[in-house]
Formats: structure tokens, sequence, C-alpha cells
């Protein structure tokens, strides 16, 4: 599956509150701080990121195209999708919605794209 672009998605927390419940999803907050781009890999669970902050983009595999986002905009990544975030100058802050309670080390947790193939 494609990740899932919406720009100006939301203008104020109180949106995003809102749709993390409208979808029955638990909310988290992550700060990614400067790099130069993450690896391409894949979370277990689908994952709704909110940019509350920041700017930088994502890679989707399957159409090889990177999307810009920033402050107001939300990404969905479905579950087993191979992607990466692009290069952060400062930090992006993110509303992250998860389909339950996960500890840090479960939801962040990023797999090879490669054992997808077996």
């Amino acid at each position: 599956m494609a990740i899932a672009f919406f720009p100006q998605f939301f203008s104020s927390l109180s949106e995003v509150l809102d749709d993390v419940k409208a979808n029955d999803t638990w909310p988290t907050t992550f700060v990614s701080g400067p790099s130069d781009g993450l690896h391409v890999h894949w979370h277990a669970d689908e994952v709704h990121a909110y940019i509350v902050e920041g700017e930088t983009d994502f890679l989707d595999t399957e159409s090889g195209k990177r999307t810009a986002v920033k402050a107001g905009h939300k990404v969905v990544v479905p579950a087993k999708t191979p992607h990466a975030e692009g290069a952060v100058k400062d930090r992006v802050v993110y509303i992250l919605a998860l389909p339950g309670p996960r500890s840090p080390e479960a939801f962040l947790a990023m797999h090879d794209p490669n054992e997808l193939k077996t």
C-alpha cells in the first residue's frame, strides 16, 4: 500500500485529537532531531503522523516519490509499507497515532525491507 498525504489537514491540536479519537487510535508525541534522513524501513503497525512543527519529506518506495510535509500536514503510513523520513534541518515534532498503546521500542522499531520478501 502507498503512503497517504493530507496537506493542510489541521490547524490546531484539538483538531488532531478529534481525528485521533475518530480513528480510535492512541496518540504519542515524537521529536525527530536533525539528521540527513533515515534509511528505508517499515513498521509493524499503521501510523498516522501529524506534523506539529518543522518540515521534512517522506519517500514512498512504492511510487519512488518524495513528498514534502510541514506543520499542519498528516501522513498515513500503512503497516509494513517501506518508507523513509527525509532530512531534518532543526527538528520535526509529530503526534503519532497508533492502533493501541505501544512502548517507544515497539512503535519505533524499524524493520528491514528485505524481511518483507521472505
